[in-house]
Order: C-alpha cells, then sequence, then structure tokens
C-alpha cells in the first residue's frame, strides 16, 4: 500500500524532488549507504581520541567529553528544523550543505588550536550532522517505491552498523599511528568522496519548488526549549536535586517547548506537523525506538566497566566483546527490512523488542558466573532482537507520514535514537548508583546486584517497546 494516502501534509505550497528515475534509483541507495557507513565509522572512532586530546590540552574526562556531546547537543536540537527545511527547500541540497559543512568543521578540529575552539567546531559540525540524518532517510524514501522502503532502510541500517562495528578498530590504529587529530584529518576526503558521489547520483530538484514561509517562532521556541533539557539529561546526575541549575533549566526547558506545541497547533505551515502524532502506527513507531535505544544505552554505558573491571579483559578484548552485537545487528537489519516489505512492520517491530528483552534478561541471570564468551552470546541475542526491529520500525515511521513529510519524519525518527540514547544512559546510571553500584576498581557482589537492577529495566523498558509496536498497523 502506498504511503502517501495516510498522512496528507499540511502545507501545499511545498514540492518536494522527483522521484529517481528506476535506473538512478540504486546510485541513490549506493551514495546515501557510503555516506551512512563512512559517517558512522568516523563518528564511532572520535571516544577513542578522547583521551589522547585530553591528555594534550590537559583537561579532566569529565571535560574530554563534550567533544562528543557538543557535536550530540547540535544534532539533537537542529534535527526537526533541519528535516522541515529539506521538505522545503530539497533533501538533495539539504544532504550536500551538510557533507561540505561535517568536513569544513572536520578540518578545523584537526586545526584546533585549544580546546574550546574545538568544542566549538564539534557544534559547527553537529549542524552539518543535523543535516545529513534528517535528509538521508527522505532521500531513500522519495527514491524508491513504498514496496521496497524495507529494503532500502534495513540497507542503510546496515550500513550503519558496519561503520560502528569497524570505526573502533580503525580509529584505535590511527591514533596509535598518527595521532587522535588524524581522526578529523581523514573525515575530510572521506567528505569529498561521499559529496561526489552525491552530487552525481541524487535526484536533482524538479524545478517546481515553491517558496513557503519558514515557521521561525517554532525555531526559537524549539531551540531554546531542547538544548536547556538536554544539558539536563547530560548533567542531571551530577548536579543535585537541590541545585538551581538543575530547576532552572528544567523550567524554562519544558516552558519553551510548551509554547512550541501551542505555535505548532495554531501555525498553518508548522515546523512539525502535529497531525503527525495522530496516526496510532506514527506515535508507536517514535515510543517503540525511542524504547529500543534507552534499552540499548542503558547496557551499552554500563558494560565496558564490567568486561574490564570484572571480567580483567583488556580494551581491546573489550571492545571485541562489544562488537559483536553491532555486527549481528549488521547482519540481520537488511534481511529484515526486505522481509517488512513482505509481511508488514508489525510483528517484526514486536519480535525484535521481544528478543531485545529476553537478552538482557539472560545476561542479568548470568551476569555474575558467565565469561567473556556467555557476555558475547546474550550481546548477540540483544544484537538480533535489535537488528529484526529496527529496519521494520523505520519503514513504519516513514510510511505513515506523507510524502511532503518525509524530511520532518526523518527528524523526528534521528530524534528518538538521540533521546533514547541520552535517556538510557541517564537512567543506566541513576539505576546503578541508587542500587549501591560503583565503578573504578574490582567489582563486588553490590554492583553485579546493581548491574543486575539495571539490565532489569532495559528488560521492562523493552517488553514495553514491544507492546506498543504491536498498536499500529499491520502494514505500513
Amino acid at each position: 500500500m502506498s504511503f502517501t494516502n495516510r498522512v496528507h501534509s499540511t502545507d501545499s505550497g511545498a514540492q518536494p524532488e522527483e522521484p529517481a528515475l528506476p535506473l538512478h534509483r540504486e546510485a541513490v541507495l549506493l551514495a546515501v549507504g557510503v555516506g551512512t557507513l563512512l559517517s558512522a565509522m568516523s563518528g564511532s572512532a572520535i571516544n577513542l581520541a578522547l583521551p589522547a586530546l585530553g591528555r594534550e590540552f590537559q583537561i579532566s574526562i569529565d571535560s574530554s567529553r563534550w567533544v562528543v556531546q557538543a557535536f550530540l547537543l547540535a544534532v539533537a536540537v537542529l534535527l526537526l528544523v533541519m528535516g522541515r527545511l529539506s521538505d522545503l527547500v530539497g533533501h538533495r541540497r539539504i544532504y550536500l550543505v551538510g557533507f561540505t559543512l561535517v568536513g569544513a568543521a572536520a578540518l578545523a578540529c584537526a586545526l584546533a588550536p585549544t580546546f574550546i575552539a574545538l568544542v566549538g567546531f564539534r557544534l559547527l559540525q553537529g549542524i552539518g550532522g543535523a543535516m545529513v540524518m534528517a535528509s538521508s532517510p527522505a532521500l531513500l524514501t522519495t527514491s524508491f517505491p513504498a514496496a521496497q522502503r524495507g529494503r532500502v532502510l534495513g540497507i542503510q541500517a546496515t550500513a550503519t552498523y558496519i561503520g560502528l562495528t569497524a570505526g573502533p578498530p580503525l580509529g584505535g590504529f590511527v591514533i596509535a599511528w598518527l595521532g587522535w587529530r588524524w581522526i578529523f584529518h581523514l573525515m575530510v576526503p572521506i567528505s569529498l568522496v561521499i559529496l561526489a558521489l552525491g552530487w552525481w547520483s541524487l535526484p536533482k530538484p524538479s524545478g517546481k519548488e515553491q517558496r513557503s514561509r519558514f515557521d521561525w517562532p517554532g525555531v526559537i521556541t524549539l531551540t531554546l526549549g531542547l538544548p536547556l533539557l538536554f544539558i539536563v539529561l547530560n548533567e542531571g546526575s551530577v548536579w543535585s536535586w537541590s541545585d538551581w541549575r538543575l530547576w532552572s533549566s528544567s523550567g524554562f526547558g519544558l516552558l519553551f517547548l510548551f509554547a512550541f506545541v501551542l505555535l505548532e497547533r495554531s501555525s498553518s505551515r508548522p515546523l512539525l506537523d502535529l497531525s503527525l502524532f495522530r496516526s496510532v502506527t506514527f506515535s508507536g513507531a517514535v515510543l517503540s525506538a525511542i524504547a529500543n535505544y534507552i534499552s540499548l544505552f542503558v547496557v551499552l554505558l554500563l558494560l565496558p566497566f564490567y568486561l574490564e573491571e570484572h571480567l580483567n579483559l583488556n580494551a581491546t578484548g573489550s571492545g571485541t566483546v562489544l562488537a559483536v552485537q553491532s555486527l549481528v545487528m549488521a547482519l540481520v537489519a537488511s534481511p529484515s527490512g526486505w522481509l517488512s516489505d513482505r509481511i508488514g512492520s508489525r510483528g517484526l517491530a514486536v519480535a525484535g523488542l521481544s528478543i531485545l528483552a529476553f537478552g538482557m534478561l539472560g545476561l542479568s541471570f548470568c551476569a555474575d558466573r558467565c565469561g567473556r564468551l556467555g557476555v558475547a552470546l546474550w550481546l548477540a541475542v540483544m544484537g538480533f532482537g535489535t537488528g529484526v526491529f529496527i529496519s521494520p520500525n523505520s519503514s513504519a515511521l516513514m510510511g505513515s507520514a506523507g510524502r511532503q513529510q518525509q524530511g520532518v519524519a526523518a527528524g523526528v525518527l534521528a530524534e528518538a535514537r538521540i533521546l533514547g540514547m541520552l535517556l538510557g544512559v541517564t537512567l543506566g546510571s541513576a539505576v546503578f548508583q541508587a542500587a549501591g553500584g560503583r565503578t573504578g576498581g574490582v567489582w563486588r557482589i553490590e554492583d553485579l546486584t546493581a548491574l543486575k537492577y539495571v539490565l532489569w529495566s532495559a528488560t521492562a523498558v523493552a517488553s514495553a517497546g514491544a507492546a506498543i509496536a504491536g498498536l499500529g498497523s499491520k502494514r505500513v
């Protein structure tokens, strides 16, 4: 069933690109897939650079994490804005400008003379990242027919997980031999390759676009509210309940977002068409995606400490065990997307999150007695569940939005991912500490018990996500 008749855009003035011709569709998939793979690979390698750049700039571990968080903050705040902009001016244009900005900012990061400059350039790179993330799924869904949507989104997911799997070992090699700045230097030719592929293969605008009023009041309230709430999620575990920063940031953040919702409901050309959320399929896909990423990052926050401090693995061994999950995701995501085109997305989404919950529950019962192979086995189960879930759920979300809303829908999808990541890290840290866990030395019985509570919390979230995923339409 075509998705164009499910949710119609309220903005009739904006016309997106015409679909790519059949002969060009695979070239579009190649450009977006290579861009996704190389972006994931380079992005996942940056975490490994934090110790080295921390030593060079003589900063603490707590400060060095802003190299990662600055990028995520810019992406999270601007995803919806860039999604709407891509619907108005063209997905191809936003994608190419985004990668241009990513490459230019990478060069600036490589040459950054101070830590403050590096963080500023990472913010700039995050703006480009938001443009790419908001436009790449829309390029695929507007270039391929609905009957192939699951397959192409599955291939994109596979490219992501291959990049996440390959990034850390390759990044470690680059840092060891060339230094941390070369992580950013190498992003420049990578960006040039992606730009060349995109310029050659991505469908050009049809020339029928019409100018449409941009929702500036919505942009202003959203970009004021979201940073405050994301900072609360990042720093909430550090600030005490009586800290004025916690209450003022939360209060003003919620106030600005409440104003954003009021403005969007009354706007004739909103930044985010709230009617999208009237679709049970769309809302269910968003919530289940958030549940998936909360569950994953609750676990991924603590497993490196568990592997190194309890199982006594070194960084290489720990990374190898953790890579099992991404590898299985990469193997499963594309076939699951292909299957969702034939049998629908709901059953696969429910099954995927149920398997994820089962894997976390299994890991909780063997955490105090299983070795690296046991952990790798349960991570493989979790990776299988997430791989089964991701592509069908993404297809359901994108398919329940109208053709003229594909950029906004892609922005919402990426926003759900980042929100789930931040909530997962916050929840995992809070539960672990509340249960009496601590890191930084050989693990005690209390630490293992706290890890079990964390895994049980993640299991509950994944199970709730599976129930929500079952509410959508069987075929989208």
